[in-house]
């Protein structure tokens, strides 16, 4: 009887250790990138875009990035450019620079790419992301301000 009662209070103990666990808020870093949703200028498809300033540049822009897409045409290859400008004032230069980077997107019409940019500013700036697809689709992101580590 004795041990039954030790079990089942071990049990309980580990059950309410577990919930505890559970419902704890999770520890979050400062927000010092952003994301935004593609959406199509042209053509057809959404997407998201998150970008993720990292500290492994010490003192030089490192971030990661992601991009999903889908709802786009099938077989579809995307030309990854962007802009970005300071102040981070909010308002994004229109002005984009050349290809970062190609993806395509699956029979299905999705695709996906993560990359690891390098080449931005450590200081706080704006940054918008365009898509160009080569079969005429556009999808552009929101403007995005970025606070470099």
């Amino acid at each position: 009887m004795i041990r039954t009662c030790a079990v089942r209070g071990l049990v309980v103990t580990v059950l309410a250790a577990c919930a505890a666990l559970a419902v704890a808020p999770a520890a979050q870093a400062n927000p010092t990138g952003d994301m935004s949703v593609l959406t199509a200028e042209a053509g057809q498809g959404t997407g998201l875009v998150i970008v993720s300033p990292t500290s492994a540049g010490q003192g030089n822009f490192v971030a990661q990035l992601k991009v999903n897409i889908h709802g786009a045409a099938p077989n579809t290859t995307f030309i990854f450019t962007r802009s970005f400008d300071r102040p981070a004032d909010g308002v994004c230069s229109p002005d984009f620079f050349g290809p970062v980077a190609t993806l395509t997107t699956s029979p299905g019409g999705s695709a996906a790419l993560e990359i690891t940019p390098s080449d931005g500013p450590t200081v706080p700036f704006d940054l918008s992301i365009r898509l160009i697809g080569s079969d005429g689709t556009v999808l552009q992101s929101g403007c995005m301000t970025i606070i470099g580590k």
